[in-house]
């Protein structure tokens, strides 16, 4: 991809992440996909529908995202990173501090050693209040913890907590803000596009949002999403 801005997805092939690429993707944007196998990649093509889409603009990474030396590899030339790993409820306390915590620790470091301008997270709603979530309390301190090695990195960032995923069609106004009054639901088609946007709008940098869909707001793709007051 000579000369055009590149950006690095990871956890690509998620139901989320699949939606970043494709955003990234209709914007002629440059994107290297991290994913965790070939039949991830066959997956994501099959999404995409590949036969659209400029061979040009996509190129693949295969591999573990708690690898450092895999991480310094995919992160070299990349403009920024957008980032969807996360762990599950059903996650072992092991699994969750590596996805949540020290994953972040070692992307941070390969980033800032390449030089990577920004780092976009996909969080969640609820980590600074975690025990209002009983049965989600340990993810979200986890999470809270991946988001300060973020917020400490000395690194660009933009972190997203969205409310809770739906599948729905996006297109849906979308509030944004560091603390909304309340709890709600939120399209991943219109998680996706605050992601991108945070890469695009230099008003996003160095900002937490939460985000819902509750009929106000702009819409997530609106190039003032983030100049908005926060």
């Amino acid at each position: 991809m000579p000369g055009q801005d590149l950006f690095l997805v990871v956890g690509a092939s998620g139901q989320t992440g699949r939606r970043v690429v494709k955003s990234l993707l209709a914007k002629g944007l440059g994107v290297r996909a991290f994913v965790r196998s070939q039949a991830k990649v066959v997956e994501l093509q099959d999404y995409l529908g590949l036969d659209e889409i400029p061979a040009d603009n996509l190129e693949f990474v295969v591999g573990d995202p708690l690898d450092q030396p895999q991480l310094l590899g995919a992160t070299v030339g990349v403009k920024a990173v957008l980032t969807n790993l996360g762990g599950g409820i059903n996650t072992t306390t092991e699994e969750r501090e590596a996805i949540e915590h020290y994953y972040l620790v070692k992307l941070t470091q390969a980033a800032a050693q390449n030089g990577v301008g920004q780092v976009v997270l996909c969080s969640s709603m609820g980590t600074e209040t975690p025990a209002a979530i009983p049965r989600l309390a340990k993810i979200l301190e986890a999470k809270r913890r991946g988001e300060i090695i973020l917020e400490k990195s000395g690194l660009d960032y933009t972190i997203v907590r969205p409310g809770g995923l739906h599948n729905n069609p996006g297109g849906e106004p979308v509030s944004l803000a560091r603390h909304l009054p309340g709890f709600g639901a939120i399209s991943r088609d219109d998680v996706a596009e605050v992601m991108v946007q945070a890469v695009l709008q230099p008003a996003a940098r160095n900002r937490i949002v939460e985000i819902i869909n509750d009929g106000s707001g702009l819409k997530a793709s609106s190039p003032d999403l983030f100049s908005q007051p926060l």
